[in-house]
């Protein structure tokens, strides 16, 4: 499968009765209902500081077999569910909110590769609104095209991971040779999307913490929420 879901160590705290993530300080979502999950394990980049190793396939273009966008969400939960009730034994584990954890609330379509290369993304999303799932997206700015279709969910994120073409081809070591037009492009079509927008900055000592002006005119062109 190209799918993937993983239990994210913050629906495991605040199962134990501890805090949650940011998602839960600052927009009130409950981390032990929020299930992890992408359409997609492949990317356009292989970042130096992916947290996968580069063990997920990378291209240009979708060229797996298509899973439909109904049946990925449904087995997802199904999996979702499957590692909270393996979890439930964990000492701490709080009654009530186990209960609770099995009625997912929340999807974070950020787990790994991008989201939005899944060509039926817009049905997937649709999917999740229509159970009342809400739906926090991230994409790596290398599919503008995409980000223009894509239908509105409830909070869009793009990747700001360096302020310059030199950086950011040294740091996402991205695959497009028009790399930058490609983020740049991905930065004008968020600033288009009349909804909920976020830039999201991965910031490394030593390579890509310089320019701070830069970094302002990014911001000053996609003009996101946050």
């Amino acid at each position: 499968t190209h799918s993937a879901v993983k239990l994210c160590r913050w629906t495991k705290h605040q199962l134990r009765g501890r805090g949650g993530c940011y998602k839960h300080t600052c927009y009130g979502i409950t981390s032990y209902q929020c299930m992890e999950a992408t359409p997609s394990l492949a990317c356009a980049n292989k970042c130096t500081f992916c947290w996968r190793h580069h063990k997920n396939p990378v291209g240009t273009e979708w060229r797996w077999k298509m899973d439909p966008p109904r049946a990925i969400v449904k087995e997802a939960i199904r999996l979702h569910q499957g590692m909270i009730n393996e979890y439930s034994g964990a000492p701490g584990v709080k009654k009530e909110r186990l209960e609770e954890a099995f009625t997912v609330r929340h999807c974070a379509l950020s787990l790994v590769g991008e989201p939005i290369m899944y060509p039926r993304i817009n049905e997937l999303v649709d999917e999740l609104h229509k159970r009342n799932i809400s739906t926090f997206l991230v994409t790596n700015a290398q599919f503008p095209e995409c980000i223009d279709k894509l239908s509105p969910v409830t909070q869009l994120y793009v990747s700001i991971d360096a302020a310059t073409p030199e950086s950011l081809k040294a740091v996402d070591r991205p695959l497009f040779s028009d790399y930058w037009e490609r983020f740049i492009s991905s930065l004008k079509a968020l600033r288009d999307k009349r909804q909920r927008t976020v830039y999201r900055l991965t910031l490394l000592k030593g390579e890509n913490m310089d320019g701070l002006e830069h970094y302002a005119k990014l911001i000053a062109m996609g003009q996101p929420d946050f």
